[in-house]
């Protein structure tokens, strides 16, 4: 991954440095130059993304367990793919200033909310007339008197909605596994990381598809009491 990603940067600032240099002073077919110079950098940017999911995935460490504000985390990942993703409309639903506070581990949870979020605004992108997504929050008071042991534990979901494609017809109960994928540039890697950042929770992701309209639903659960209460 190391090697693969050395030349990925000179090759980005190359093509940045090119049509900042020589953009104004282009008059044949300017339209071709500027089309090729972001066709670089956009695709510089998938290679990227493709060998950090590879990475990632290859070597994924032990969560480090602590009491983090879930806000705070959903607010950091927003406003990365806000920059990322400037003509898509990203929205909060239930999302409150501070808290509530979950033991989780702070980067590996992060990681699992980008995920999903560049998910979303990839489904949006394949949709014409997709434009939002929407993250948010939901908590199940625990139950007492269940029979199941998930059911009657108190959970925190992270919502992420989309207006996107949906879910796929075929093969959607296998999307968390790896290289399973419906996306042209896909990997089949980023739920599959997901999916493992929850398991390490004592969590668990669910997706299903809108009822009020296109698009897909996926929910993070996590136990409130933390991975150690499991069982």
């Amino acid at each position: 991954a190391h090697e693969i990603k050395n030349p990925l940067t000179p090759i980005q600032l190359s093509a940045e440095r090119l049509k900042r240099k020589f953009g104004r002073e282009i008059t044949t077919d300017k339209e071709t130059f500027d089309l090729c110079a972001d066709t670089i950098v956009r695709q510089v940017g998938d290679i990227r993304r493709m060998v950090d999911e590879f990475s990632a995935f290859a070597r994924m460490p032990q969560p480090v367990i602590k009491e983090e504000d879930i806000s705070r985390i959903l607010r950091e990942s927003l406003v990365l793919q806000r920059n990322a993703h400037p003509d898509i409309a990203f929205v909060t639903d239930g999302l409150p200033e501070r808290g509530p506070i979950v033991p989780c581990d702070r980067r590996l949870l992060g990681q699992a909310v980008t995920n999903l979020l560049q998910n979303a605004a990839d489904a949006v992108a394949m949709r014409e007339g997709g434009h939002e997504i929407v993250i948010g929050l939901e908590v199940t008071p625990a139950m007492p008197g269940t029979s199941s042991a998930q059911s009657s534990r108190a959970e925190i979901a992270i919502t992420v909605q989309d207006d996107g494609i949906g879910l796929p017809a075929q093969d959607r109960d296998r999307l968390s596994e790896p290289y399973v994928t419906h996306k042209p540039k896909g990997t089949g890697l980023g739920l599959a990381i997901v999916k493992k950042i929850m398991e390490d929770h004592g969590g668990r992701i669910v997706l299903e598809d809108r009822t009020d309209g296109p698009g897909a639903i996926v929910r993070l659960v996590l136990p409130l009491a933390g991975p150690e209460a499991r069982g």
